[in-house]
């Protein structure tokens, strides 16, 4: 009878605790709506589809660590079709699992960041970080501050605005680019394209933006986001590794790896009393 009801009770628990478990995507989730969404890694990071700037379809399959375009075909000439992509913090109301986004700048210790990619070898197409800054705390609606954005490497298009100059930020020389779109355009794009970055040191842009007079310290971080912005093609497009570590969201095991074994802390035991 007591295991009868051990196992009952075992039973419950585990239904419990699938029924409490934070949503996720599982391998192979496509998100094919224009806006459509659907968070990973236990929520520590969502997966956007984000068709803002064609009618044409477009559909990306979600991954704990990143997602592919597995659908597009776009044909603009004059500005990115879309920006498929994998963020924390906050966006448009939907806040990842963990973070402290939104917070000031100024509050923020290191945040670093891991992103790889791959591409097909047609199409027009950027692979960029875009990171958003408000003036307050924002977790929907749209930013008004600042967009800084970080292009690893682009097949053609240039970002919005002027160039204004070069910078060495996390030792690479960068090219600085600044426009407007609704909010103020930050852009850094690599002078020597790359397909990988370990670690990014993104407060490192940040303190550059304020350096220029762009970013005011007090500003919010409201989300970090890595993806593609696709002009023609699209498909094939896949970010194979994305990570942010100093804002909550902290990197997922990938498959295979082997988790650190716990540290175990000894347990003091009491002398046995004295017998009177």
């Amino acid at each position: 009878m007591r295991r009868t009801l051990l196992t009952f009770a075992c039973t419950v628990l585990a239904l419990l605790t699938v029924a409490s478990a934070p949503a996720s995507a599982a391998p192979g989730d496509v998100v094919c709506e224009k806006f459509g969404s659907t968070p990973v890694a236990d929520g520590r990071y969502e997966v956007q589809n984000n068709v803002w700037g064609s009618d044409e379809p477009q559909c990306v399959r979600a991954f704990d660590v990143g997602f592919e375009v597995t659908e597009g075909a776009h044909h603009n000439s004059s500005m990115p079709a879309a920006y498929p992509s994998i963020f924390a913090g906050c966006h448009y109301g939907t806040c990842t699992a963990g973070t402290v986004l939104p917070r000031a700048v100024q509050d923020l210790g290191p945040v670093t960041s891991t992103f790889a990619i791959q591409a097909p070898e047609d199409g027009t197409w950027v692979a960029a970080y875009d990171i958003w800054f408000d003036p307050t705390p924002r977790r929907n609606d749209t930013v008004t501050g600042l967009e800084l954005m970080i292009w690893l490497r682009t097949t053609g298009p240039a970002p919005i605005g002027e160039r204004t100059g070069t910078a060495t930020v996390d030792g690479a020389e960068w090219e600085v680019w600044e426009g407007e779109n609704g909010a103020d355009v930050l852009s850094y794009v690599r002078v020597e394209p790359i397909d990988r970055v370990d670690d990014l040191d993104l407060m490192a842009f940040a303190k550059d933006a304020t350096a220029r007079g762009k970013l005011p310290p007090e500003w919010y971080m409201t989300s970090v986001q890595a993806g593609f912005e696709p002009w023609v093609g699209g498909k094939g497009l896949t970010t194979t590794e994305f990570a942010v570590t100093g804002i909550g969201a902290d990197p997922p095991v990938l498959a295979g790896a082997t988790p650190p074994a716990p540290v175990l802390t000894p347990v003091p035991v009491p002398a046995p009393a004295a017998v009177r």
